[in-house]
């Protein structure tokens, strides 16, 4: 693996302008946070009240026949999603009956990657050294040489060929017993495979000579421009595919004929979404058999996971917003570098402290509006959270100036 190494520096002033800059930047992430944290909370409750709802509505039936007396109700059913549809890949001779079929491509090509290495001087400047690292691998588009920063690698580890862009078939036509699917529900059907070629397959000619069924994939390598010497030939013939530059790869994946279950309402022959009395969309799916506590259950904890997920990066925009209104301070101590480590490291735990009693206060207030017992609770842990931040500044105040 060879490396190129570039070195830069920005003067003292030069990043005090950049970090004061950035409070404007860091103040607007901060206020991100907030109606993040709130339209979240708002969501979380609607979308569990919605669901408890529709469990409360839905009744179980057959798949094997549409009853009238079902019609716009809430239903819950299982059964095999099966269709008649052939989906093909003409270019890779491909064709099946099956729900869905795609392709993904990789090319083998030189990448580059980077690493920058930052040393404070005395002064508050920086140097900047950052290193190109070159290397093979499997990339899903082709990487432009040109661009690279080594002007030597540009000849060197020069990069040819083309990869075939990534495809995905559907079938149009899916039953689930007497009912037909819709594009909606089809494009929740899951339980995708690794297709698996036939021992016997033989790829289209178009492909060329070089390609080849290898494990799961299909591997082309480049033909070469004039026939090779002999020597060549062995130094080939010594090479794996892997190896080649410009060779690609391609992976089918397969969605066959299987079970599931499936929640909505009934419309006809066919389905849609239900609408809570909130306004709440439910359309459920779900690869295999569930009852339908089992889908209301799986649902309601979808639910609590993407809550705390929208939580946490609520809190992680209020965190980055707070360190870069911070961030002046500790390059204006770095005019002697440890202290701007210190000063830094100081202003990284304030921002902490800031940006959580204000995570929890705006669940909290949210709170008071969609789950007031449990909103009145958070407040009071958010008070808290405050009140022992300005004891422990007293504290420190107090301790300076005894030792004064």
């Amino acid at each position: 693996m060879s490396q190129y190494t570039e070195r830069s520096s920005e003067s003292w002033f030069s990043r005090l302008g950049g970090a004061i800059t950035g409070v404007f930047i860091g103040l607007i992430i901060f206020a991100i946070g907030f109606p993040i944290l709130w339209f979240n909370e708002g969501r979380a409750v609607k979308r569990a009240r919605a669901l408890k709802e529709g469990q409360g509505a839905t009744i179980s039936i057959q798949a094997d026949q549409v009853l009238p007396e079902n019609e716009d109700k809430l239903v819950h059913l299982t059964g095999k999603a099966e269709t008649e549809d052939t989906l093909r890949d003409p270019k890779f001779g491909i064709s099946e009956v099956a729900i869905r079929l795609s392709r993904t491509g990789e090319i083998y090509q030189w990448t580059e990657q980077s690493q920058t290495e930052e040393v404070k001087k005395l002064g508050g400047g920086v140097d900047r050294i950052t290193t190109y690292s070159y290397s093979k691998k499997w990339v899903s588009e082709a990487v432009d040489s040109n661009e690279f920063k080594d002007p030597a690698a540009r000849e060197s580890r020069r990069n040819s060929g083309t990869v075939l862009a990534d495809t995905v078939e559907q079938a149009e036509n899916v039953k689930l017993g007497a009912f037909t699917l819709t594009t909606e529900i089809i494009n929740k059907i899951g339980s995708e495979k690794t297709y698996k070629f036939p021992e016997d397959c033989k790829l289209p000619e178009q492909l060329g000579p070089t390609a080849r069924i290898d494990g799961d994939y299909v591997i082309i390598t480049p033909a070469p421009a004039a026939p090779p010497t002999e020597a060549e030939q062995t130094a080939v013939a010594a090479t794996a595919p892997a190896e080649v530059i410009g060779a690609t790869r391609y992976k089918f994946s397969i969605v066959t004929p299987h079970d599931i279950s499936l929640i909505a309402v009934q419309k006809g022959d066919k389905f849609a979404a239900y609408i809570a009395s909130n306004g709440n969309k439910i359309l459920e799916l779900r690869d295999g058999i569930h009852t339908a506590d089992a889908m209301f259950a799986a649902a309601q904890a979808s639910n609590r996971t993407l809550t705390w997920i929208l939580r946490l990066v609520g809190f992680v925009c209020m965190y980055i917003g707070l360190s870069m209104v911070f961030r002046p301070l500790s390059v204006l101590g770095d005019v002697v570098p440890f202290i701007g480590n210190v000063i830094g490291m100081g202003t990284g735990i304030l921002a902490f402290l800031l940006a959580t009693p204000c995570t929890l206060v705006t669940i909290a207030l949210a709170w008071i509006i969609y789950r007031p017992l449990l909103g009145i609770l958070l407040l009071a842990v958010a008070a808290g959270a405050i009140y022992m931040i300005i004891k422990k500044k007293k504290e420190l105040t107090a301790a300076k100036a005894s030792a004064a």
